[in-house]
């Protein structure tokens, strides 16, 4: 399940993409939920096309009643996790998650089962979409800071995750968690400078990495 942009999409779907894209503009949201989920059953690596889905999604939820979005995204939430029990395969995970951001975009525990599905799926900038999404409304939740810099990692950003590995240990210096984190950045961001060519051992290879 390969991530692809807009302009390798075939050229009825990116037309669907743009028009999808007006429509969000003039606020004609149903239109742009209709036009994006066409598109993501068809290409659900399209992460362009799911951000333009997820910005309609948040508009039209703040445009209802917050609590009735909530408790109906909460059921649907209830009834997809009692259809897959405690695990599930990473694709029945994906689509489940999506039902319930449908009606509940700011459903914490869906946006962490998108992102852990989708790197299950190697779609990696999409787990770094949903683990953001995550960090927007819950900036202190540590599990999903971990997971996100793990989700960096995989999309080859290891600038990203140094970093997010530097201030979690500013926090909680002895984390093992964290230390592993900065440690696969360091070396990830070691090798992606070219360094790892370099004249010296593994043992001073790692030592430089961290």
């Amino acid at each position: 399940m390969p991530e692809i942009p807009v302009s390798s999409l075939e050229v009825r779907l990116q037309k669907l993409a743009a028009q999808a894209r007006i429509a969000l503009e003039q606020g004609s949201l149903d239109y742009a939920l209709e036009t994006c989920g066409r598109i993501l059953r068809t290409a659900p690596g399209c992460l362009e096309v799911r951000r333009l889905q997820r910005a309609a999604q948040l508009r039209r939820w703040r445009e209802r009643n917050r609590v009735v979005a909530k408790l109906r995204g909460a059921a649907v939430e209830v009834r997809a996790l009692l259809a897959g029990g405690a695990r599930q395969e990473p694709a029945r995970m994906f689509a489940d998650a999506e039902a319930v951001l449908a009606s509940d975009p700011v459903g914490v525990p869906a946006l962490k089962r998108l992102a852990a599905a989708a790197l299950a799926l190697d779609l990696p900038e999409t787990a770094v979409f949903a683990g953001e999404a995550v960090r927007e409304l819950r900036p202190d939740d540590r599990d999903n800071l971990l997971r996100l810099g793990e989700a960096w990692l995989a999309a080859r950003r290891p600038e990203e995750a140094l970093r997010l590995a530097e201030a979690l240990l500013r926090t909680q210096p002895s984390d093992p968690e964290a230390q592993a984190l900065m440690r696969q950045a360091s070396i990830a961001q070691t090798v992606a400078r070219g360094k790892w060519e370099a004249p010296t051992t593994f043992r001073d290879k790692l030592k430089d990495g961290a």
